[in-house]
């Protein structure tokens, strides 16, 4: 089975992919690797330049590639299956890319499914470049790489929707959590101010007033009698009275 480039092409991909990087607002840092003389290869770190915009399409391919090496590692392994994420990938890039799509799509297909032979990959372009192709939804990546939500939540993927919960009850979900988070920090901020719970200041002002003895009745049974309150002059007399006593 032939593998899908060559060492000429790979470089030749990797020129092309720094170009757009380049137009993305993106920076690579080159820096070489050595063994005294021998030199063995080179170290490429990419780095968001300042006052960069953020890229849909790069954004999209970085989490298809976190969900890859969750579900398997470094390299999709051989199955019926596994060509689903090279039509994914050939889906955005050709909306991209347009033109220059085949060579993304071939080369990230040489990182990432190095088993697959070139004439697979290129059927999966051909048969893109015979659709008018417009932009995939969220929901549609979900359900064509069947993301669960469980799964897009624990990896943190915001760009790809789920098969499993729809956009609108994701919705609020996402607005449910943030409420907690609102709550929660909120509450924070009170207990560092010195507030207390709500439940200790409720316990503290009824141990205070014993509003049960206006009624002449334990504290059991006022609760049982659904808590009634006197009227705010006779709790003043009850408290008067205790100090007296």
């Amino acid at each position: 089975m032939d593998r899908l480039i060559g060492a000429d092409e790979a470089a030749q991909s990797e020129k092309r992919a720094a170009r757009a990087d380049q137009r993305d607002g993106l920076a690579r840092d080159v820096t070489t690797i050595k063994l005294g003389d021998c030199l063995l290869g080179y170290k490429v770190v990419q780095r968001r330049m300042r006052g960069s915009r953020w890229n849909h399409f790069r954004g999209r391919v970085r989490e298809i590639e976190k969900l890859i090496r969750h579900r398997h590692g470094d390299i999709v392994p051989e199955a019926d299956d596994a060509l689903i994420y090279v039509e994914v990938i050939a889906s955005l890039a050709f909306v991209e890319f347009r033109q220059e799509f085949v060579d993304v799509v071939l080369g990230w297909s040489a990182r990432w499914l190095p088993w697959a032979g070139k004439a697979d990959i290129e059927d999966i372009i051909y048969e893109r470049t015979k659709v008018r192709f417009s932009s995939l939804s969220a929901d549609a990546l979900g359900h064509a790489l069947h993301l669960s939500y469980s799964e897009r939540s624990a990896l943190d993927i915001r760009t790809i929707g789920a098969f499993d919960v729809p956009k609108r009850k994701r919705t609020k979900l996402q607005n449910e959590r943030r409420r907690q988070r609102d709550r929660a920090r909120k509450e924070e901020r009170r207990r560092a101010a010195g507030a207390l719970p709500r439940a200790d200041y409720l316990a503290n002002a009824l141990s205070q007033a014993r509003p049960w003895e206006a009624f002449g009745i334990s504290r059991r049974t006022w609760e049982r009698r659904g808590k009634p309150m006197p009227e705010p002059e006779t709790i003043l007399d009850c408290g008067s009275i205790s100090l007296a006593a």
